[in-house]
């Protein structure tokens, strides 16, 4: 995981309020809580629906509602957000923001084609996804 593409995509210091320089600095931002506001931001860096985004956490969308932008969000929710924001980056390095985000949505023969997109819910799912991507990275399809 690059640490300060991740840092990127959840709003940097204007957003997060704390610099991201290590993965130490990441772990302390998981069980502190990532500010709300990250999910637009990370929606906003691969040019998703932020709807989309919060479907993929553990958290309801009406129980998000209550939140404001820069309302702390739970360390499980803020922790698979950052995992989200680490598959992005790599996926967008992988294939580039635009297919990646086409080929989230699409079925791979892979995954039972199955869209990348349905496994995100989980952290074992996040890590299958990051998996295929470096598959894909080192010219490998399955």
């Amino acid at each position: 995981m690059t640490v300060r593409m991740v840092n990127d995509r959840l709003g940097g210091y204007g957003v997060l309020k704390h610099r991201i320089n290590n993965d130490f600095d990441l772990a302390r931002l998981a069980s502190n809580g990532v500010p709300k506001a990250s999910i637009q931001h990370l929606a906003d860096s691969i040019g998703m629906d932020s709807k989309v985004i919060v479907d993929l956490l553990p958290v309801t969308a009406r129980n998000l509602q209550r939140y404001n932008d820069s309302d702390l969000l739970s360390n499980v929710v803020s922790d698979h957000l950052i995992a989200l924001a680490d598959l992005f980056s790599v996926g967008v390095t992988a294939l580039s923001k635009d297919y990646f985000q086409s080929w989230l949505t699409g079925p791979i023969p892979s995954l039972g084609n199955e869209s990348p997109i349905y496994f995100l819910k989980t952290h074992a799912g996040i890590e299958l996804i990051k998996t295929e991507l470096g598959r894909i990275e080192h010219g490998i399809f399955a």
